[in-house]
This record gives structure tokens, sequence and C-alpha cells, in this order.
């Protein structure tokens, strides 16, 4: 039997213990600071004030449920997309994810970091309401070789019944073929933001924070045969952007995506209004509402002859004589200040160019006899308040083929070189009296943009340009021109404009104050709308052009107008 140890030496021990547990629970906070990685949650789930819920796993985005039903599901990832463009597979290599990490900081956001072989890709996912901002840092490790185009994917979104929306849909091979020009801004993409909507879930997509670069957003169907693609309520998203990541750099891209039961376009599209008028601004021009003549006066390489030296129309079309400008004053001044016209725009000022071209770039280049009677045309239309304008070509730049043609090449947008050229025509035309300008063959590409806004800046406010072909971007900088269609074989028959009802709507939504001009081109069977052209587009708050030949159809103007218009720049309220 052991003795009993004296009470002082048990006290002691008591003392010992408590002192250990009290350093125990002041180091224990520093302990499992150091180990909680093992301890925090794996995932991030976030339900937005409209009930939608998104979760977020160390796979990235990984599934989406709106309404009591899922809406989407996979794993959002980036990865070497040179191949969709036409490219050969670069030496980039980002196919496979060998390592993925998973980190939140709290119940907005959370950070993915997935390591590829040639690229580690560190997404920062933070929602605000209803939108979820997808920030993805995408490092670049390779020593040599750039990232072209970087794609984002991995998510199938599943809808009640086939989407309707604002959806860009194309096969890869469309792509491969003609690169990543297809991508916003273009006729392909002319709106960079992007919807899809079933009536109960609506999808909302923005790129976010991006500049001018070229970005896309691509519903790509599950099933590509055949009489099924269209039917099926399955899609896949990807989202590319065309802006390299150097050899060992760093680029971020940013997108925002909206998930809501509310399925309003304007609703869905809210944060790419939010995004696009801060890269791009208000409109930069005074917009005039009424009508415009248009006249075309070249009319071939045929009609070149001894009598007409520049294959000139005949009869007032004739500006390279006194007689024939004479009587162009006196045929188009009187219908437009009758009409309450702003003026007119001419096609084929300097004739039939003999090496070529059609609507010359080198716009401004006028032949010496018309050059000679430009004064008698500008004076008279500025002495009666009207607009002289003429058709350009600004996009591109004529050189010489061989020693009879020429071949047409396009400008250089980043080329300062270039830009002080083109903005020198304009400038000699506006020296000789023109304050309207038709762009041809101009206004959809992101080169086109970065020009019009080099313009915009020397022409100033109050000359007007109409662009043929549109994209969202350059209605900051100039009107659009577009050509109508009137349906007299459909039942209703109804008017179409080539440029798109609906694309104007947005157009209009995203830069207040955006002017677009339609021409009736065509008429389609014998049916009639129960509203005139002129109404059409006025009750759409499209200006008018009207051909000289088609005069008689400017009558009912004055009085259209006045219903319409508040004064030359202002649409009064719709109507209820």
């Amino acid at each position: 039997m052991r003795p009993m140890k004296p009470a002082h030496t048990i006290l002691w021990r008591l003392a010992a213990l408590a002192v250990s547990a009290a350093l125990w629970r002041i180091a224990a906070p520093a302990v499992a600071e150091n180990l909680p990685a093992a301890r925090m949650p794996d995932k991030l789930l976030y339900r937005s004030p409209a009930e939608a819920e998104f979760l977020i796993t160390a796979d990235g985005l990984s599934s989406i449920a709106c309404g009591g039903r899922s809406v989407a599901h996979g794993s959002w990832s980036a990865f070497n997309a040179e191949s969709w463009f036409g490219h050969q597979p670069g030496p980039v290599k980002a196919d496979k994810i060998l390592a993925r990490h998973f980190e939140k900081f709290d119940d907005h956001h959370a950070r993915v970091v997935h390591t590829q072989a040639d690229i580690i890709c560190t997404t920062d996912y933070t929602f605000d309401g209803e939108d979820l901002t997808i920030a993805a840092r995408i490092d670049n490790r390779h020593p040599d070789a750039a990232l072209a185009v970087t794609g984002f994917g991995g998510l199938e979104f599943t809808f009640a019944r086939p989407p309707e929306g604002w959806m860009c849909e194309q096969h890869i091979t469309y792509f491969q073929a003609h690169g990543t020009g297809l991508c916003h801004p273009s006729d392909f993409s002319p709106i960079g933001g992007s919807y899809a909507q079933d009536g109960a879930v609506g999808v909302g997509l923005s790129p976010w924070r991006t500049g001018l670069a070229h970005t896309l957003f691509l519903w790509d169907y599950t099933d590509w045969n055949p009489g099924r693609r269209e039917k099926l309520p399955s899609r896949r998203l990807l989202y590319f952007v065309a802006d390299p990541v150097p050899a060992r750099g760093a680029q971020t891209f940013e997108l925002r995506l909206r998930v809501s039961p509310n399925v309003a376009w304007q609703h869905l599209l809210e944060p790419y209004r939010t995004h696009f008028q801060a890269t791009f601004g208000p409109v930069r021009y005074h917009a005039d509402h009424r009508w415009i003549a248009t006249d075309y006066l070249n009319h071939s390489q045929g009609a070149i002859n001894a009598q007409n030296p520049y294959g000139f129309h005949g009869g007032h079309r004739r500006i390279d004589t006194p007689q024939g400008a004479a009587l162009f004053c006196d045929t188009l001044i009187g219908p437009l200040r009758a009409n309450q016209g702003q003026g007119v725009i001419v096609w084929g000022q300097g004739g039939d160019d003999p090496r070529g071209g059609m609507y010359r770039p080198d716009f401004d280049v006028l032949p010496p006899e018309v050059e000679a009677q430009w004064p008698l045309l500008a004076g008279r239309f500025a002495a009666a308040g009207l607009k002289l304008g003429v058709c350009t070509r600004p996009h591109d730049m004529a050189v010489k083929l061989d020693w009879k043609q020429d071949q047409i090449i396009p400008i250089n947008p980043d080329d300062p070189a270039h830009c002080t050229m083109l903005g020198q025509r304009f400038a000699r035309m506006q020296q000789r009296g023109c304050t309207l300008f038709y762009l041809d063959s101009f206004g959809s590409s992101l080169a086109d943009v970065k020009l019009m806004r080099f313009l915009r800046e020397k022409l100033g406010p109050d000359t007007l340009t109409f662009c043929e072909h549109q994209c969202d971007a350059i209605f900051p900088f100039s009107g659009g021109y577009s050509e109508a269609t009137l349906e007299g074989a459909a039942n209703p028959p109804f008017y179409r404009l080539w440029s798109g009802r609906r694309q104007w709507e947005i157009y209009q939504w995203l830069t207040p104050g955006a002017q677009m001009t339609a021409r009736l081109y065509e008429t389609r069977g014998s049916g009639q709308p129960a509203e005139s052209a002129n109404h059409w587009c006025l009750s759409h708050q499209i200006t008018p052009m009207i051909p000289v030949n088609d005069f008689p159809r400017a009558a009912e103007l004055p009085a259209l107008q006045s219903q319409f218009l508040t004064n030359a720049s202002t649409w009064k309220p719709a109507g209820p």
C-alpha cells in the first residue's frame, strides 16, 4: 500500500492542471485558425430575393434552381477555346482540371481555384440580390505561347419548354470557318448581352467590365440532329472572350448572371444595360427625326460615254452640269420645304468611277465638273434651311489592283494615320456644306465602333450619320439606316424592318436618344396594312427616308410628324 501524498502536493498539482487548461483555452483558437481548411464548409448555397438558388462547390458553379425546379447543373470552368475559332489547338493546355480548391468567405462570396496543365483559373463568385458576378483570373503559365481565346462552360440549362429570347445559336464549324469576328460586336452578335426564358424562369447574361473586347454568349444545342435541336428544352451555355492572355501573363474576365421568375427582357438584360452604358456611354449626337429625302445619282459603268463621262443618271441627277445641278435643287427643295423634311442624302455623288468600287471610300474626291457645281447645290440648300448629305464608305480604302482597277481593303482603326486620313475626308465634305452622311458597308464590327467613336469626336453632335449595318455599340456614336419590306402576302399584311424590330427596341432601351432611319425597299404581295408606311415608321420611332421617285408619300408627313414629334429631336410619349 502506497502512502498518501501530502495535501500541499495535491494542491500544487491541481493548480498546475488549472494553469494548463487556461493555457490550452488561449492556444486553442490559434490552433483552430491553422486547421479550418478541413472544417470550413465545402460549398456555398445562395438564395436570391427572388428565391433562385445557386450552388458553388469546388467544381465551380454547380447548379441553379428557381421556382422549385432545377434550371441548370454541371460545373463551370475555363478551357482553351482557340479550336472553336479556326485556330489549331494551341500549345497552352487547359483541357483537364488537375486540382481544385474551394474557399468560402461569407454567405455572398466564394472562391474556386482550378489548376490545369498550363493555366490556373481563380474564380470569385459574388452574389448581390438577383445577380451573380463571376470573375475569373486566368494565369497563363506557358513560357512562350499566349492563350488567344478563353472559353468558359460546363453548365447545361433545362427549361420547361424550348426557350425564347436573344440567344446566339450556331454550330462549331461556323465559328471555325469565320473566326472571332463573329463575336460581339458583329452581324452575328449585334447585342452583347443575352437572355433566355420559358415563361416561368428567365436567365440574363452580360459581359462585365470587359471594355472593347470581343465576347460571345452561345446557347449550344444539346442535340444538333435536324428536327430535334429546336424542339429540345436543354441548352449548353458557353462564354468566349477573344482577348489574348500573354505567356507568363494574366487577365481577369468577368460576366454577370441573373436568374429570375420575372421573364421580361428588360429585367433580364438590366445588368447588360449597366455594363453597356458604363462601357460606351450616352448618345453623342443630336437626332433629327424629320423625314429625309434620298436620291441615287450614279447609273453604271455602261452609262459612261463622251456625253456622260461619269455615268450619271439623266435629268436632275446630272449634277456635273449647270443645268442638272439647278434642276436638282428645283426638284427637291420645294417638296422638302412644303412637307417639313430636313434634307437629302445622295448616293454616287461622284458618278460611277471607271476603276470600280461602286460607292467609293474616297467619297470626297469629286470630278472637276461636279466640284464646280457643288457651291450651287450647297448654297441653295443652306438658303432654304435644308441639309445636304452624301454617301460615304468609312470602313474601307481603295488601292490599285492593276492599271485599270482598284481593290478595296479595310482601314485599320488602331493606326492613327488611317484615322487622320478618314477624318480629313469627312472634314472636306463638311466644308462643302454636308451635315448628313450615309455610312455604306459600315457599323457592325469592333473596328467600326472604334472608327465611329473617333469620327464622332471630329464631326461634332450636329452632323448626323446613318450606318448601313448596326450593332448596339455603334448607336452611341451614330444613327442607323435600315430598309423595310411590306409583306403584303402575309395575313395580316405587315411591315418588316430589316434591322429587326426587337433589336431596334433593345437599341433604343440601351441608348436613349438613338436614331434609326428606314426606306421602304420592296413590296411582296398585294395586301395592304391598315396604316401607311410613314405612319408605321413614326409609330415605331423610325425616321422615314423617301426616294425622290416616291415623293407623293411625303404629303401626309407634316400631320404625322406633328402627331408623333414634340419637336425635331423629341418623340411624344407613346399612348396607352
